[in-house]
């Protein structure tokens, strides 16, 4: 019998590069590392409403061969992986456990109370942040604890910034509108107005949403003397993206904002991080340590902090040994041990 299953998206390429997707394969790389690849079932649910039929026996397998078994569902997905593996564990008796991605589990949990106790049966619902490990345990998920975001360790030096203009700050994210594009491109302008010269460019990366697509044509146009849009890039090829970059914006106000792996990517590539002060980034981003928050939408407070770090090589240095620091803390094996206690 293999050690673990592990259903979630996984996945190379341009369609992989969701905060699920990521996980996933992060998880499962490890777990291989961990355990010898013959040991580790993976089954794929990228695109499985294509293939239920053919999803579902692929699950079933998983769950009879496997002593535990670790689901990854994205938002629209948890409508159906925890209830199925629920169902189906009444039968074997594995070890299951839930990797939360994203903040929203708890709000939707309140609203559907047989998805709340299918959820609650398993042995490990592990949530990004200790907050929402709090929220899930209210609802009546027992056994919620914390199991924060994770990227393996790479030991690199400290990187010297371009300071001569234009600087490239970025944006890391899929493109849509309540990952605060536009508010970035705002940010970028309004700290170059406090330097009193153009210094910043802003390049944005990602996936363009579909219905964002013609507002982020628009913005392109409006902001092209201030940023420009650079495309998607591959999960494997972020550390060397934002290495090269001066600064992260992060200014989301996603209403599903959790553990971003943004911000892991920040910290790895000694790269600042100036984020909103929305949802759980308080919870991963200390402000004048390992990155910086400013108040809500506040993008005159963002590009003062934008443009202090421009000015202030000592504070740079600073922010990059509190990214290193905060990478080592959520480092994959540090993280992933602690779940490995708790299996079979």
């Amino acid at each position: 019998m293999k050690k673990v299953a592990i259903i979630g998206q996984y996945g190379e390429g341009p369609d992989y590069v969701t905060g699920q997707a990521v996980k996933t394969h992060a998880t499962v790389d490890w777990m291989i590392g961990r355990f010898g690849r013959e040991n580790v079932e993976i089954v794929n649910s990228y695109g499985w409403k294509k293939r239920p039929l053919r999803l579902f026996l692929s699950m079933l397998r998983a769950v009879a061969h496997c002593k535990n078994v670790i689901i990854l569902p994205a938002q629209h997905g948890v409508k159906f992986f925890p209830r199925a593996v629920s169902g189906l564990n009444r039968l074997f008796h594995r070890r299951i456990f839930f990797i939360v991605i994203g903040g929203w589990l708890a709000d939707m949990l309140k609203e559907k109370p047989g998805l709340r106790r299918a959820v609650a049966s398993f042995d490990g619902v592990c949530a990004e942040t200790e907050t929402l490990a709090r929220q899930l345990r209210e609802v009546g998920v027992e056994h919620a604890w914390w199991l924060p975001n994770f990227r393996d360790y790479v030991d690199t030096e400290d990187k010297r910034p371009a300071t001569t203009p234009p600087v490239r700050v970025c944006t890391y994210s899929r493109v849509t509108e309540s990952k605060g594009i536009a508010d970035a491109a705002v940010i970028c302008r309004k700290a170059n107005a406090v330097l009193g010269r153009d210094v910043f460019l802003l390049e944005v990366y990602g996936k363009v949403a579909p219905e964002y697509q013609e507002a982020f044509q628009r913005l392109c146009e409006t902001e092209k003397e201030v940023m420009r849009y650079c495309g998607v890039k591959n999960a494997e090829e972020s550390l060397a993206v934002l290495r090269d970059q001066f600064a992260l914006l992060f200014p989301t106000y996603y209403e599903g904002e959790c553990f971003a792996g943004t911000a892991l990517d920040a910290f790895l590539s000694r790269t600042p991080i100036i984020a909103n002060d929305w949802k759980y980034n308080g919870e991963v981003i200390q402000d004048g340590v390992n990155g910086f928050l400013y108040p809500y939408r506040d993008t005159d407070a963002a590009a003062e902090k934008l443009a202090a770090l421009y000015r202030d090589p000592v504070l740079y240095r600073t922010i990059q040994e509190g990214c290193r620091n905060s990478a080592l803390e959520y480092d994959s094996t540090r993280v992933l041990e602690k779940l490995v206690k708790e299996m079979a």
